[in-house]
């Protein structure tokens, strides 16, 4: 009897730890223009952004998630409405998943809403407020926005958002600015007959035939109503106020990161794309983890609210600092009230861990306060210590390695690939550079706000090297080659191979010279107390590369020539070829090599200063066939890649010119 009675209490036990590590939670689920049309058939008939403050009748979307387990069959009610109101709830949910399920909600009246989920044992209420709209300077009871928040309206009087519709209407915006436009340019406005509730669209407004200086003021005196909602105003983010004049309780106004807040106007699937490329970065990929209390110092860059706070210099010991867990969001990275920095990004300042100041990278700078090693390199292999648990950088730091800072140099001066001052913006100018348009989503899958710069399916951005290196790369980073004195076989393994294939072989002979228990998997290892320090020094250097996650393409002579260092220290052997090269003393021009070639050669030269450079290949008649080179270049030996796949078999000329040095030398390339 006992053994039974002790079995079924650890049956008991058991069943009741699994009830109580299920969570149900219920949220709002935003639907953006885009995805309100992707189908006929599904329950998203309209869009909506998100927030729980609607305008009253206002189509809503609800999801109930539960945490480690699968729903059966969640119902929805509301306990608490207002006085008359029949609010609506959709048919059966739809179900994304086995353990999430979304509805569909309409608040009809105006007033508070606590809408309950119920699944078996659980339960979980949202609180949703439901008003009508006012105008940002229409003052209702004495009061307007202004008056509280005034300098928020102040700076918001400067975006683009508040002159949205004036400049639709004088004929500034665009060339094909039509009445469609103005459901995007205007507060509170839903085509939907159920959604009275004083937005735009409610009030008597009749489309200009004539969009010219002067119209939006004919307007406004035509249709004083409708204009006090005209261009894009606070209620537009917040939800309406006609429940709010101070009170924030139960959802009467509302601040929210949430993209689906932005996606309402800019993401229709036509002309405005970016939440859709935002999607597929992973930037919209929330790691949840590190975040809560407890964590603050990691919601800096782990959520769209956490950087905000950063960028605003409110301390993580500030009670009303907020660790809560969500992905980087638009808001995130641009400020909706302040035009300080273009594109209204919120820093344009960053520092090191190190404590060094950048400088250079212009737009970039933003992504910089994030994407460093958040390490002192100093700090990780000088100071004694007994355990080195996650020992190196922080994860992803390009930051440190393309401005050559905050690793171990073993007093080597080492060479230098200066990509984030001949990128005007740093990390925008690459990650965000044009790709092709994908002709079924209509979106690009890399660059812009995806931040990637291969696709989904793998294809490389290789558009965003063109503007300096032409084709010359090749037609993918696989393609690209890298020839410090000559040589490419920088891992010393018999085969000339990309330099990504050779940073990875490097640092896999690295790895072997090491004290490490699995070599082959050395990035997830930590070192211990037994190691020395040189050990230490190059394992860090070995990680912040790693980390990076280029594998040479963001300063290929930097990395290369920190690894190279790093693999001496710890007892490798080099060649002559691989010693660290001096600064040359006279500008040269060398014979490409291979020569003849088919299809690829490389180009190498010398510059005993930093220059303006131009290297340019001609066709034996003198006509110019593609400039690889046009920019700024520091002090060294440089070897640029020439690809002539797309060429006939001839006689080629290329010719550098940098400062008062002009040279033309020949080359063949035989198919």
């Amino acid at each position: 009897m006992q053994k039974r009675l002790t079995t079924l209490a650890l049956a008991i036990f058991l069943f009741a730890g699994v009830v109580f590590s299920q969570t149900m939670k219920v949220t709002t689920y935003g639907v953006s223009p885009r995805e309100a049309g992707i189908s006929t058939t599904d329950i998203f008939t309209s869009a909506y952004n998100g927030l729980t403050n609607v305008g009253a009748g206002t189509k809503m979307y609800l999801q109930v998630k539960l945490t480690g387990g699968r729903l059966d069959n969640p119902t929805f009610a509301t306990t608490e409405r207002p006085s008359g109101s029949s609010p609506k709830f959709g048919g059966t949910p739809f179900e994304a998943d086995t353990s999430t399920a979304i509805t569909s909600f309409l608040p009809d009246k105006p007033g508070k809403y606590v809408v309950q989920v119920t699944d078996g044992p659980y339960t979980a209420t949202i609180t949703i407020n439901a008003a009508k709209y006012i105008g940002v300077l229409n003052t209702v009871n004495n009061v307007n926005c202004q008056t509280c928040h005034p300098s928020y309206v102040e700076k918001w009087q400067q975006t683009g958002h508040a002159t949205m519709l004036v400049r639709g209407l004088e004929g500034t915006l665009s060339s094909h600015y039509g009445g469609s436009c103005i459901s995007c340019h205007t507060t509170g406005y839903n085509a939907d007959t159920t959604a009275v509730n004083d937005g735009f669209d409610d009030l008597t407004f009749t489309f200009p035939t004539t969009l010219t200086t002067g119209t939006y003021q004919s307007m406004v005196d035509q249709f004083p109503d409708a204009m006090q909602k005209a261009n894009i105003q606070c209620e537009a983010c917040h939800g309406p106020a006609s429940g709010h004049f101070g009170e924030t309780k139960d959802s009467r106004i509302q601040v929210t990161y949430d993209a689906a807040n932005c996606a309402i106007c800019h993401d229709d699937g036509h002309y405005h794309v970016y939440p859709e490329q935002w999607d597929y970065s992973r930037h919209a990929v929330a790691t949840n983890y590190p975040t809560g209390p407890g964590r603050e110092s990691c919601v800096r860059c782990h959520t769209a609210k956490g950087f905000a706070q950063y960028a605003k210099g409110v301390s993580t010991t500030d009670p009303y600092f907020d660790p809560s867990y969500q992905p980087i969001t638009c808001a995130g990275c641009h400020d909706p009230h302040d035009v300080t920095n273009p594109n209204q990004i919120r820093k344009m300042t960053a520092k090191l861990a190190s404590g060094v100041e950048i400088t250079d990278g212009g737009k970039g700078l933003l992504c910089m306060n994030c994407h460093q090693s958040r390490t002192n390199a100093n700090d990780a292999y000088v100071a004694p210590k007994t355990s080195y648990s996650r020992f190196g950088t922080h994860y992803s730091d390009p930051a440190d390695i393309i401005n050559g800072q905050n690793v171990y140099t073993f007093g080597a001066t080492l060479g230098f690939t200066d990509h984030i001052k001949i990128t005007e913006n740093g990390c925008v100018t690459c990650h965000m550079a044009a790709y092709t348009v994908d002709p079924d989503l209509k979106i690009q899958l890399a660059g812009k706000h995806t931040f990637s710069m291969s696709t989904p399916g793998g294809q490389d951005n290789m558009q965003a090297c063109a503007a300096c290196h032409g084709s010359s790369l090749g037609a993918s980073f696989d393609d690209v080659r890298y020839f410090p004195g000559g040589r490419g076989d920088l891992d010393q393994d018999g085969t000339i191979e990309g330099i990504q294939a050779e940073i990875h072989g490097l640092l896999d002979a690295c790895a072997v010279l090491l004290p490490l228990k699995n070599p082959a998997d050395w990035a997830h290892e930590d070192p211990t107390s037994a190691w020395t320090k040189t050990q230490l020094m190059a394992f860090y250097n070995m990680k912040a590369i790693y980390y990076d996650g280029s594998y040479g393409i963001h300063n290929p002579e930097f990395i290369y020539t920190l690894l190279i260092e790093s693999y001496r220290q710890i007892g490798g052997v080099v060649g002559v070829e691989d010693e660290l090269q001096t600064v040359p003393a006279e500008y040269a021009l060398f014979n490409n090599y291979p020569n003849p070639f088919n299809p690829s050669t490389n180009i190498r030269f010398a510059l005993p200063k930093t220059s303006n450079v131009k290297l340019t290949v001609y066709d034996a008649i003198g006509r110019e066939v593609r400039t690889l080179v046009n920019n700024e270049l520091t002090a060294g030996t440089h070897t640029i890649a020439f690809n002539a796949s797309n060429l006939a078999s001839g006689v080629y000329l290329y010719k550098i010119e940098a400062g008062d040095f002009v040279k033309v030398n020949k080359m063949l390339l035989i198919k």
